[in-house]
């Protein structure tokens, strides 16, 4: 019940970013089962895509937000084999993103 509320959370916050939720009833990938098995991944998924949404509504070039995902989610987060890579993968990702220039702040 936890895990469907929490993706159920992700998916609201995810609406219109470059990456789909995770479907842990068929993970796709040794890191997706990572995150349906770890509630601090899980968490840490639920952060940075919320950290995602807000930067889309700042206004950060929606072109380069959706690019530095995919590369980071394939050269870094593709590369994690524990919980921990993740977590720690995702944490400094939100941080990148909180980080990025909205066109109000230029």
């Amino acid at each position: 019940m936890k895990r469907i509320f929490l993706m159920s959370v992700f998916s609201f916050f995810l609406s219109g970013a470059s990456h789909a939720a995770v479907n842990c009833s068929n993970p796709s990938s040794g890191v997706d089962r990572l995150i349906c098995t770890s509630s601090r991944a899980s968490v840490a998924q639920v952060d940075m895509s919320f950290s995602y949404n807000l930067a889309m509504r700042r206004g950060v070039d929606l072109e380069i937000l959706q690019k530095s995902q995919t590369e980071w989610h394939n050269e870094v987060l593709g590369q994690c084999n524990d919980v921990t890579c993740v977590v720690d993968a995702m944490v400094e990702r939100t941080a990148d993103i909180e980080n990025m220039d909205g066109i109000a702040e230029r």
